[in-house]
């Protein structure tokens, strides 16, 4: 099993950056984790055709095979626990999936189109750097959920 999270923007910061590889190696504890980061380095001010630009970038790193899953406020909300649930049912169906994270202006309409998922991970718009700190966590959680692990309390 491999989760891919595929995103647009610059590298995060060290201190996010630690948050994330912390997250990550609790993760690699149960499958797999591989980070894909685009950085975009246009002046396009049209902001449809910078959105393709990065939709190509997205594009080149999903496998056909793939379980994709945006990640956009107009998505699916879940709590932690319905989270896992799909996460789990998602792993038994697919050996791989990718979770998007898009820019500063979001993912293109095509983009989302062609995922087999939108989710939200709230309806506060965050910035994409604590997007992945926020989506590696309620991976892990939801693993913690699957594995009855005491991370997560209700």
């Amino acid at each position: 099993m491999l989760i891919k999270i595929i995103s647009i923007g610059s590298p995060p910061s060290s201190s996010v950056n630690s948050l994330i590889d912390e997250y990550t190696s609790r993760v690699n504890t149960f499958t797999k984790i591989e980070w894909v980061n685009h950085q975009i380095k246009s002046k396009e001010k049209n902001i449809i055709l910078k959105k393709e630009l990065e939709a190509k970038k997205i594009l080149s790193s999903i496998n056909k095979n793939s379980f994709v899953i945006a990640l956009d406020e107009n998505g699916q909300s879940y709590n932690s626990c319905t989270f896992s649930n799909f996460l789990e049912q998602t792993m038994m169906h697919h050996s791989e999936i990718i979770f998007l994270i898009g820019g500063a202006d979001g993912l293109s309409k095509d983009i989302l189109e062609k995922c087999s998922k939108v989710i939200s991970l709230s309806n506060l718009t965050f910035p994409h750097q604590l997007v992945k700190v926020l989506i590696i966590e309620q991976i892990y959680r939801g693993f913690s959920i699957i594995n009855n692990l005491p991370y997560h309390r209700e």
